[in-house]
């Protein structure tokens, strides 16, 4: 019996989605069932996916409809025989220790219930331009929000937990939002995924996700913990407009990360 379900939702991911994958399948810990659920692609994507399928440990899940990330997010523990459930995206690089690590992190420390890592911001060519978190002289800490591909938990408490579909584009703030203060949440320092950030027009991002925040708002009746993250939503979205329009965006997607690094590129499986 595998141990963790490792689940990548995709929908039209054929860019980086095999680099994903590969990552996945050379992990250390090897005990894993890969998950890979189609949102209804109508690129190479799902056939990227069919690639794999001689590996036992590979399923697929595809229905041809395109039903939104949070609808294929809140399937996936019904859907889980293991114990523990670990996210990811398809356009993202797991550090081949990742899973090793979380894990094992997680047994020597039962009281944690969402357990997440530092991450690397890397380019469309996967090069390393950044690191999320500072240095931390503790491997553990305390957090209120995740870097979403990163976290591991026990199938559990995704059951318990939910996303809430109706926050589009925010559902996993809505979700550190709404159970940061009943569990513990945690984070290594240790950069354990490949987190991508390319393109640019990132305030369009933003602005497709203010309907979900004005909808969170009006959920959570306007509280002050909910208003304030709305506040800092809206600032970054205009900032993200006026930056773009003055062509200095990618200064503010470069300060997302504590640590700016030097370009080197990614080549561990590639």
């Amino acid at each position: 019996m595998p141990e963790i379900t490792i689940a990548i939702p995709f929908y039209n991911a054929e860019a980086y989605f095999e680099m994903a994958i590969l990552s996945v399948l050379s992990q250390t810990f090897d005990n894993f069932t890969l998950l890979l659920i189609d949102d209804g692609s109508t690129d190479s994507s799902l056939k990227i996916a069919q690639k794999y399928l001689s590996d036992k440990r590979v399923k697929i899940i595809s229905d041809g409809k395109n039903i939104n990330l949070g609808n294929r997010l809140n399937s996936i523990p019904a859907m889980t025989e293991t114990e523990f459930l670990a996210r990811m995206d398809a356009d993202d690089i797991m550090h081949p220790q990742r899973i090793e690590k979380q894990l094992n992190i997680l047994k020597s420390n039962p009281d944690i219930d969402v357990l997440g890592t530092n991450a690397y911001s890397i380019d469309e060519n996967n090069n390393v331009v950044g690191q999320r978190m500072g240095i931390s002289g503790n491997p553990l800490i305390s957090v209120t929000t995740f870097t979403h591909p990163t976290i591991i938990a026990k199938t559990e408490w995704f059951l318990q937990n939910p996303y809430d579909v109706l926050a589009l584009r925010v559902e996993d703030s809505e979700l550190w939002l709404r159970t940061h203060h009943k569990y513990v949440f945690k984070s290594t320092s240790e950069p354990l995924l490949f987190y991508r950030e390319i393109g640019d027009k990132y305030y369009k991002k933003y602005f497709q996700g203010l309907p979900g925040i004005f909808y969170m708002l009006k959920k959570h009746r306007y509280s002050i913990k909910y208003s304030m993250f709305a506040l800092k939503y809206l600032i970054a979205s205009m900032l993200y407009y006026i930056f773009n329009v003055l062509g200095l965006e990618h200064i503010l997607i470069q300060k997302r990360n504590k640590l700016k690094l030097d370009k080197k590129s990614y080549r561990f499986y590639i």
